[in-house]
């Protein structure tokens, strides 16, 4: 989920360039990864949360954006957490269809190795747009 970028960040929220200065820096704590994280998952920043959760190894974080990721059907955002077991995928893939996530069901289902389930996926989608 992405949050509003029409809405200026809380106080104590950094903003890009802060973030990528943050980021860059080779002294960040894995406390304020931790920190800066949890804000911007309660934002819904899950982009932003999991690049400070992956630099601070913070896996309590991590496994909470697992979560959202899986009933989001947002198989970028598992993408980037790691590699899963097909069922995973499938569990993913599951929810996006649930969704109407088309494109995102036929992600997830790819990387599950299912790939004629996601080409069928993708040629129903095209059927249904004509």
């Amino acid at each position: 989920m992405l949050g509003s970028s029409d809405k200026p960040l809380p106080k104590g929220v950094p903003d890009c360039l802060k973030k990528r200065h943050l980021l860059n820096d080779k002294g960040l704590s894995p406390e304020l990864c931790r920190e800066y994280g949890e804000k911007f998952l309660a934002l819904g920043f899950w982009e932003d949360a999991l690049e400070f959760f992956l630099r601070g190894n913070f896996e309590p974080g991590l496994e909470k954006l697992k979560a959202l990721a899986i009933e989001a059907g947002d198989p970028h955002i598992m993408a980037r957490l790691g590699t899963h077991p097909q069922e995973v995928w499938r569990q993913v893939a599951d929810h996006a269809l649930k969704q109407r996530k088309i494109q995102f069901a036929r992600r997830a289902l790819e990387l599950a190795g299912d790939k004629d389930i996601a080409d069928e996926l993708a040629g129903s989608s095209t059927d249904n747009s004509s």
